[in-house]
């Protein structure tokens, strides 16, 4: 367990003494001693600084060749670069289980498309608006008369290459028209929200 955690360089050293992140190995190393069929790791990751998250998340993957490892936590960013399986609890009930890209890809507003205009707010979010799979457009002011447009578009629709041609065709400048793909956290906020 001391090679397979990667605990070989402290270990003569009282665990008191070691960082947190090698004390978080150390446990696990205790709880693998036995070989358990099952691993259940509650927060892993809490209170690691982003090196000690790389290797417990990486320790994480291996163990996940040889053990089914249950891992509670609210670092949905973490549940993404680490499990291939999801369950979102809400108030003891399972609203949802899959994998994380399937779950993203279920969302009903699976992404959203934010292109930033300069322009007349009110023709702009107009023109926008009547294009095909747009559900919602929010503006936003910037600076020096830019403004944001956040577009809520259907599931699995992505209409920047119609926002490019209008922002053509009305002559508007455009600095920026990025897609934003949906992650596990917006989809935990959409199953758990209680508006």
């Amino acid at each position: 367990m001391i090679d397979s955690c990667g605990l070989e360089s402290v270990r003569r050293k009282m665990i008191k003494t070691l960082s947190k992140g090698f004390r978080q190995r150390v446990g696990l190393a205790d709880a693998l001693v036995h070989d358990p069929e099952l691993l259940i790791l509650d927060e892993p990751t809490n209170g690691l600084d982003p090196n000690q998250i790389r290797q417990i998340r990486e320790l994480i993957r291996q163990l996940g060749q040889s053990h089914t490892v249950l891992i509670s936590t609210h670092i949905l960013h973490e549940v993404e670069m680490t499990c291939n399986r999801v369950i979102i609890i809400d108030s003891g009930k399972i609203k949802a289980a899959d994998t994380p890209a399937n779950l993203t890809q279920q969302m009903r507003v699976a992404g959203r498309i934010q292109v930033e205009i300069q322009a007349d707010c009110e023709v702009v979010a107009g023109a926008l608006n009547r294009l095909d799979h747009v559900k919602k457009v929010t503006p936003e002011p910037l600076d020096d008369a830019w403004m944001r447009f956040t577009v809520w578009v259907d599931s699995g629709s992505d209409v920047r290459e119609e926002i490019a041609r209008l922002a053509s065709q009305y002559g508007w400048p455009l600095r920026s028209l990025f897609h934003h793909v949906a992650t596990l956290e917006d989809v935990f906020v959409e199953l758990t929200r209680r508006d």
